[in-house]
């Protein structure tokens, strides 16, 4: 079995796939991008109908849980998002009722075991953003479902994305390194780009390969 190298983190709307292609290309990385579409459109369901929320959840925990693997067979992936993150919106869902008491003990304790059985990744690279600016990119690129979901629903997302990263942070459980995407313009500005690929080859070149695996709390 191999290591991710890389996984890049980060809510919606704060920079994780153009960081992601930008590392890719820098380091020679493969990616293993997001799936968030499936055959049955449940993301798109879910934005209608709340009750499609434990279908899609499971079927993304299960799509990150395989993506892991397959990333995990050599040294060479860089993940955009995983299946690490994937606790946040199933604590969303069971805080805004979505989910059930019933489902989301039986969502986190498949969770909890998946997890288990994985290597922990080389290094995970945390983004953060002001929300108004990934409000702002929300609304800009225009996805419907994304839109349809609301600010409301949004600014939850964001203040569990902060909780998850303040708990990796005061927990140490993973390498990381904390980057904030604002201020940062890695679309159009070179020197930028050169600096945050230069701050990843930096943890990169002092890190072992060797990491233990976290243990998740319920």
């Amino acid at each position: 079995m191999g290591q991710v190298q890389l996984i890049v983190d980060g809510m919606t709307g704060c920079g994780k796939t153009t960081l992601v292609n930008l590392i890719s290309e820098e380091l020679n990385l493969e990616v293993m991008e997001e799936k968030f579409r499936d055959p049955y459109d449940l993301l798109k369901k879910f934005s209608e109908d709340p009750k499609w929320c434990y279908p899609m959840q499971l079927n993304f925990l299960i799509t990150r849980y395989v993506q892991y693997l397959v990333a995990s067979e050599t040294y060479n992936y860089i993940l955009d998002r995983s299946i690490y993150s994937d606790i946040i919106y199933a604590r969303l869902y069971r805080e805004k009722n979505y989910l059930t008491c019933k489902q989301f003990e039986e969502y986190f304790s498949l969770y909890k075991k998946l997890v288990e059985s994985l290597k922990a990744p080389r290094y995970m690279v945390l983004l953060t953003c002001p929300f108004e600016v990934i409000m702002s990119r929300i609304k800009q690129r225009g996805r419907a479902d994304e839109l349809q979901l609301g600010e409301g629903y949004w600014k939850s997302l964001y203040v569990s994305y902060a909780k998850h990263i303040k708990n990796i942070m005061q927990k140490n459980l993973f390498k990381y390194l904390l980057i904030d995407t604002e201020k940062f313009n890695l679309v159009n500005n070179q020197k930028d780009k050169d600096q945050v690929v230069k701050l990843i080859k930096g943890v990169l070149s002092t890190s072992s390969s060797e990491t233990q695996q976290p243990d998740f709390k319920h």
